[in-house]
């Protein structure tokens, strides 16, 4: 007969047999949350200490999968229209400054990625979550709390899976994006609260573009990469279904 299973009940069971202790179970389990967090785009190995070391793992290919194509056209509609996903307090419209530097929510979920990330990251795991985004060497020179502080608020967004506002898949290739660009905001630049995983496209279509320039720039790598004349996909772009309409969303 089946059934769901009492985590917590089996938990206690295991230390009350002495078939694991506390401190291992306890280990295993932040091990597993990060894993679910960033192992899509990390391998999560231990190292001495029992700590968590993280590699990124190669991303090549599909340059013009359905996943790339919608994140063009939801970045394109984000900037047209405002932020697709429905912002928490702390998560304001891109172009507006002091929402942005409000308190966020946290979830459970994010929560539970905090608190395995505060004990069992590995130094070098948190410069590698901490690092994208900023400018070369400046890991160097950022203080052990404030790379702690990057290197969660990195792993909490590749847990959610989605662009925090456009909402597109985290599934592809992806570079460490800034929210508010770096030569408006140059003070912004290696706040954890500005930056966030995002497709390399559109990253790489974005520099540090805002407004009509923005939308310009992610049109013409729209076109440059699903253009009918020069670059087709695995799926022709006119029979691909679960495209994103700008404007109006998945119809």
């Amino acid at each position: 007969m089946g059934g769901f299973i009492d985590e917590a009940a089996a938990h206690k069971a295991l230390i009350a047999e002495g078939i694991i202790s506390a401190k291992t179970l306890n280990e295993l389990e932040d091990f597993s949350t990060i894993q679910d967090a960033v192992g899509d785009h990390y391998d999560v190995s231990e190292i001495r200490g029992g700590k968590a070391a993280l590699k990124a793992r190669p991303s090549h290919g599909e340059s013009n999968s359905r996943d790339n194509l919608n994140a063009l056209l939801m970045a394109i509609d984000a900037e047209q229209n405002g932020p697709i996903v429905v912002q928490r307090p702390g998560m304001g419209h891109r172009t507006g400054l002091k929402p942005l530097q409000g308190p966020i929510q946290e979830t459970y979920g994010d929560k539970r990625v905090r608190k395995a990330a505060e004990r069992i990251l590995s130094p070098g795991a948190m410069s590698v979550l901490a690092s994208p985004g900023l400018r070369a060497g400046a890991i160097k020179d950022m203080d052990s709390s404030d790379r702690l502080t990057r290197a969660i608020n990195y792993a909490i967004k590749l847990n959610n899976g989605y662009d925090h506002i456009t909402g597109s898949r985290l599934t592809m290739g992806l570079d460490g994006g800034h929210i508010l660009p770096h030569n408006k905001y140059p003070e912004l630049s290696s706040e954890a609260f500005n930056m966030a995983p995002e497709n390399k496209y559109v990253n790489r279509a974005k520099g540090n573009r805002e407004g009509s320039a923005l939308i310009q720039s992610l049109t013409n790598s729209l076109k440059k990469k699903f253009g009918p004349a020069k670059k087709q996909g695995a799926v022709p772009l006119a029979q691909m279904a679960n495209l994103w309409n700008i404007g109006r969303g998945f119809d």
